[in-house]
């Protein structure tokens, strides 16, 4: 990974702790003491949230001081709400507590109180790209077609904690049912020209890493200034079950029916009407959309680089 890495320059010796307290499969009350003792033991003024409502309230308190750094805990999307409340303007500390959390795994982010104490105390920045979806910002990747409808039902049934299991039987019920819409894409590719395609699911990924560690973009650089995407041109229950295999065996990028892309934005559009779209594992509204890449937008702290 070659990030652009910054320190920090100034201090306010204030922290908001943003406790995202649904998040993963069960709740973490002892997690969240230790953390706020950390915090307290770095010697930093506190302010805990515990919703968007109140991070947003806080934001745009012009009469409180922006903090050094925000601790989010939680997984994927609750740092990159929190990265879009924010605009990009102050470091983020991934405290993972998501089902999946697959940005923090791919930094190698730790768990660990002890290590993740060490992380904030020598605060390491590195700045990443971010996707943008209107007024949404998503860190990881966006898909649109099948997964995203199963994400969209999961969520519409959610009364608390996820966990994988979740989406499990969702999954085989849409497998047997999804009627795969066209999709229609209108991409800008690196270079500053333009090409159009169509498939039936569309990937649109800032990093490599996929759900369960599995990679459909291995390529992906994610401070390139560039989404990569993916066009699943194959409907089905055979080719859906055919792509789910590829994914698993690590095959994926290598058939013919998948076409890559390395864009800077794109337009997706479905003329049958509305298809769900999720960023970053949770919900983010329906085509037709444009997405774009927002250049270094990310300062996340990460743990120091090993000395040799």
């Amino acid at each position: 990974m070659t990030f652009t890495e910054i320190h920090q320059a100034t201090s306010t010796d204030t922290a908001w702790l943003f406790i995202n307290r649904i998040a993963g499969g069960y709740d973490k009350p002892q997690s969240h003491a230790r953390l706020r003792e950390l915090l307290k033991d770095l010697g930093l003024n506190t302010i805990e949230i515990n919703s968007p409502q109140q991070l947003a309230c806080q934001w745009e308190d012009d009469a409180t001081p922006r903090p050094d750094f925000i601790v989010s805990v939680g997984g994927d999307g609750t740092a990159a709400m929190i990265a879009g409340q924010t605009g990009g303007t102050v470091p983020i500390a991934i405290y993972p507590a998501g089902t999946e959390n697959i940005l923090a795994k791919y930094l190698r982010i730790p768990t660990d109180i002890g290590a993740f104490a060490k992380m904030l105390s020598k605060r390491v920045v590195r700045r990443l790209d971010a996707g943008q979806l209107g007024d949404r910002t998503f860190l990881l990747m966006l898909s649109a077609g099948f997964e995203a409808e199963v994400v969209h039902r999961v969520h519409g049934q959610r009364e608390g904690h996820l966990t994988k299991f979740h989406y499990v039987r969702p999954t085989f019920e849409m497998l047997a049912k999804y009627p795969y819409p066209t999709l229609e894409l209108d991409i800008e590719l690196a270079d500053g020209s333009r090409t159009q395609t169509e498939g039936y699911w569309v990937f649109a990924f800032n990093v490599p890493r996929y759900a369960l560690g599995l990679e459909m973009t291995p390529d992906a650089v994610p401070d390139d200034g560039l989404l990569d995407i993916c066009v699943l041109t194959q409907k089905g229950f055979g080719a859906t079950a055919s792509y789910i295999t590829s994914l698993v065996s690590g095959t994926i990028a290598r058939r013919s029916d998948v076409k890559r892309f390395q864009a800077r934005s794109a337009e997706i559009r479905c003329p049958s009407g509305p298809v769900p779209l999720q960023t970053d594992g949770d919900p983010a509204g329906f085509t037709d959309v444009r997405l774009s890449v927002l250049p270094n937008y990310l300062p996340l702290i990460v743990p120091p680089k090993r000395s040799k």
